[in-house]
């Protein structure tokens, strides 16, 4: 029995659309394979950046040992700098990104501006974080009636914060707020983040 020529043609067209369906198909799929290796790539290669500059960042901090084991050191150690008129050591007790931004803020500095600074800054006393956690937790209370304990509350926000890395110290003068920020390097000296 012979087929008839009519439907050899259409089981002809019926296999090449289905030839070019399944050609379609295994490029759409190989794009979105490809695509996702490149994305998998392009991750992998950033977290790699973002890893060397993080050992990068931890080896200067670890070498870097221009501060005092508190910040009340570290800024007494700064103040004395700046009154011996060494601003070179002064701004090695930042943070190694703001060291220069500190350095030259010293240029066109008056003799007087720079001791009515220094007045302020000897005034500046530490500001105590579990007790700053504490007056957060019974204004929250107050309007929330919290479930968790003051205690659970400051330890949770203490730990999530890194409050055992940062410090502040303020003080007012004359109507104004003044402040100066600390961070704790893994070497265990505290550095000025911004006065």
């Amino acid at each position: 029995m012979k087929i008839p020529k009519y439907f050899k043609f259409i089981a002809s067209f019926f296999g090449v659309i289905i030839a070019i369906f399944i050609l379609y198909i295994s490029g759409v799929l190989g794009w979105q394979k490809y695509r996702y290796w490149q994305d998998e790539k392009i991750a992998q290669k950033a977290e790699e950046g973002i890893r060397k500059w993080q050992q990068e960042d931890y080896e200067r901090a670890m070498a870097d040992t221009y501060g005092g084991k508190t910040p009340q050191e570290t800024l007494l150690m700064y103040i004395e700098a700046v009154e011996k008129g060494d601003y070179e050591l002064a701004s090695r007790y930042f943070i190694g990104e703001y060291q220069e931004k500190e350095l030259r803020s010293f240029d066109g500095a008056t003799e007087k501006g720079i001791e009515n600074i220094l007045n302020v800054l000897k005034k500046v006393k530490l500001i105590d974080s579990r007790a700053k956690l504490a007056e957060m937790y019974d204004e929250e209370n107050k309007k929330h009636n919290l479930s968790e304990s003051k205690e659970e509350y400051i330890n949770r926000l203490y730990e999530v914060w890194d409050y055992d890395k940062k410090a502040w110290m303020d003080t007012r003068v004359d109507g104004y707020y003044f402040s100066v920020s600390f961070k704790k390097y893994p070497n265990n000296i505290w550095k000025i983040i911004e006065i």
